[in-house]
């Protein structure tokens, strides 16, 4: 696939360069959004912005632009002008315009709805309020709802008038005549009904929807468990403002398993375009906060180890396990912390549970524990051939991972309960937690045996 996308992009360049015109439009109408988007990736961006401007339709450039990423949309907006950008933008669907112009300046974002029509540009301005990640703010407000006092025919003459408008007409929303949410009939079952039966009649009353103001997360999870192609956003008095669709919720749970992922892994920010794409310098940015949290953790884990210099230089074979003792600790951490994350973002873990989980995964860091603490006494007991040593090294590793645990589940759900994302919790910050703690209890428990039994 790279292969074909690469040699689509090399047969591009040079067709813009002998001028062949038709040909380059030929191919980028053959293509789908998403395979243009692997072509940008090989075009320089000057080239990019000429194929738009060779694209006289505002509808084929307004479905090829949604699929870019921010700046490269703003290059181009840029480039074909203001004029052009307003036509452009009424051409996208709402949510697709609202999340373009949330992106550039309020000034230049004032410049383009002013140049749109009124209706359209205040729709997209409704959108625009909503904080990021909510359920309003991904919304998308061209959706087809009639009055229940409709006949099954009158609604579908009434759905063709209102079809060319709607991002989707699978489901057909019902509602009062204040706007509020009463009921939903999917077009399978319209269409099969009677057609001088009144859709009050035929109408599913038990709407799940989701609140304007909820996580995007929300959505997404209700769209998963029910397996709906999109579901209906009301306000607080039921009022039906927009639907989130299944294909939106695709690029939400995109978007938040990249931002977990960079989170675990300890970089401060998510970019749009993939990280791996950004320059050095703006990769090493997004890891240098993390990254100064884990030296201030090592500097203090180096405390740790000087406050009990004195049994180091008695016991000189406690250094050899050091790495141990810190790498077990801070897997299992990692472990618990991500199994735990993983269940608050897929709404497997409910808050009822927390004091079951923090439980059932000390338990597991017992047991864990146990295991590897006896396998390792019987490896320091034979290198060494120092029973006090395996019995140091065992207890301290099994303590360890039922403290690593315990503290990998916890440190997640307080980050739920302060309203912090979880993720946080399981990468750099877990580790440097648990390897300071590692420290502290390997030579404490060293100290007292080898006091009182050495």
């Amino acid at each position: 696939m790279e292969d074909k996308i690469k040699g689509i992009s090399e047969k591009i360049i040079k067709l813009l360069e002998e001028k062949k015109i038709q040909e380059v439009k030929e191919i980028i109408f053959d293509l789908y959004p998403t395979e243009f988007v692997e072509v940008t990736h090989y075009l320089p961006l000057e080239q990019t912005v000429e194929i738009f401007k060779l694209i006289k339709d505002d509808e084929k450039i307004a479905e090829l632009l949604s699929e870019l990423n921010s700046e490269l949309q703003a290059n181009i907006m840029d480039a074909l002008g203001k004029e052009k950008a307003s036509d452009i933008l009424e051409e996208m669907d709402t949510d697709e315009a609202a999340d373009f112009l949330g992106e550039i300046t309020p000034r230049e974002s004032r410049e383009l709805l002013d140049l749109m029509p009124k209706e359209e540009a205040k729709e997209i301005e409704e959108l625009l309020k909503y904080k990021e990640n909510t359920a309003g703010s991904i919304m998308n407000n061209e959706f087809v709802a009639l009055p229940e006092d409709l006949t099954a025919e009158e609604a579908i003459n009434k759905i063709r008038e209102l079809s060319p408008e709607a991002e989707m007409i699978y489901y057909i929303y019902i509602v009062d005549k204040r706007e509020k949410l009463i009921g939903v009939i999917s077009l399978r079952d319209l269409i099969m009904a009677n057609p001088k039966a009144k859709i009050s009649k035929i109408v599913e009353e038990d709407v799940v929807s989701v609140l304007d103001t909820e996580d995007q997360e929300t959505a997404a999870r209700i769209i998963a468990d029910y397996d709906f192609l999109a579901i209906p956003v009301i306000n607080r008095n039921g009022t039906l403002l927009g639907i989130i669709t299944v294909d939106d919720i695709i690029d939400v749970l995109q978007e938040e398993v990249t931002e977990d992922i960079h989170k675990m892994v300890g970089s401060s920010e998510v970019y749009e375009d993939k990280l791996i794409k950004a320059s050095p310098l703006t990769r090493a940015k997004a890891r240098l906060s993390w990254l100064f949290v884990c030296m201030a953790g090592g500097v203090l884990a180096g405390s740790v180890i000087k406050f009990y210099s004195d049994i180091l230089q008695s016991v000189v074979a406690l250094a050899f396990f050091i790495p141990v003792i810190i790498d077990m600790g801070g897997n299992v951490g990692t472990q618990s912390s991500t199994i735990t994350v993983r269940a608050l973002a897929t709404g497997q873990l409910r808050t009822d549970e927390l004091a079951r989980n923090i439980w059932a995964e000390t338990k597991v860091g017992l047991l864990i524990g146990l295991i590897v603490g006896i396998a390792l006494s019987v490896v320091a007991l034979i290198w060494q051939n120092n029973f006090l040593l395996g019995i140091v090294i065992g207890l301290s590793l099994c303590i360890t991972l039922v403290v690593a645990a315990a503290i990998g589940t916890l440190l997640p759900l307080i980050f739920t309960k302060i309203k912090v994302d979880p993720a946080i919790a399981s990468g750099p910050l877990i580790t440097t937690i648990i390897d300071m703690g590692g420290l502290f209890i390997y030579f404490s428990i060293g100290s007292l045996i080898f006091k009182y039994f050495g």
